[in-house]
């Protein structure tokens, strides 16, 4: 109904405008005037807004902060209640070190092994590809590390070529603990 109304009212005003003609300097003059004191209520408008805007900017700020500054109290004690749960976890594994996943009414204390971390030394690495394994260098002359760890095995936390069990340089393989999880059923 309301938009019917508009329609209505914007049907009329387009008569009126087809209707409305300058044809003198007093015309053109008026609608110049009125011209100027629509670009003043633009302008003001425009101000109103940026003050409110403003104003209320503010009030999002202090909000946003508020919001940070109770979340980061709550995380506070999500963090402590997951440390306390990682312990007790970690006393449960003693008694039972094939545990992997604990479950509870809210949620599961879960165990789950991480490959070891590789860390690479790329200038001795490049050097040692280069001159062995050419098939898994990159273009931009960067090793392939995936490739390199598909033509490799860890032996004695090194990596090795498979094929022929030579050490591959620049590469240094870590063994990494347990990756210790908590996850709350929704």
């Amino acid at each position: 109904m309301l938009e019917a109304v508009n329609k209505r009212q914007e049907e009329e005003q387009n008569k009126e405008n087809e209707g409305f003609i300058i044809d003198n300097d007093r015309k053109a003059t008026w609608a110049l005037r009125k011209i100027k004191h629509m670009k003043e209520k633009q302008k003001e408008n425009e101000e109103l807004a940026e003050s409110q805007i403003e104003e209320i900017q503010k009030e999002i700020d202090e909000i946003r902060e508020w919001l940070d500054k109770e979340n980061d109290k709550i995380q506070d004690n999500i963090d402590f209640l997951k440390n306390k749960l990682k312990s007790y976890a970690f006393d449960l594994k003693e008694g039972n070190p094939d545990l992997k996943t604990h479950n509870l009414p809210f949620g599961s204390l879960k165990f789950r092994k991480q490959r070891p971390k590789w860390k690479y030394d790329e200038d001795r690495l490049k050097e040692f590809v280069e001159s062995n394994l050419k098939e898994v260098l990159k273009i931009k002359k960067r090793v392939s590390k995936r490739k390199l760890k598909k033509k490799a095995e860890v032996v004695d936390n090194k990596a090795v070529i498979k094929d022929t069990g030579e050490i591959i340089e620049g590469v240094k393989v870590v063994d990494r603990p347990e990756k210790f999880k908590v996850e709350i059923d929704d």
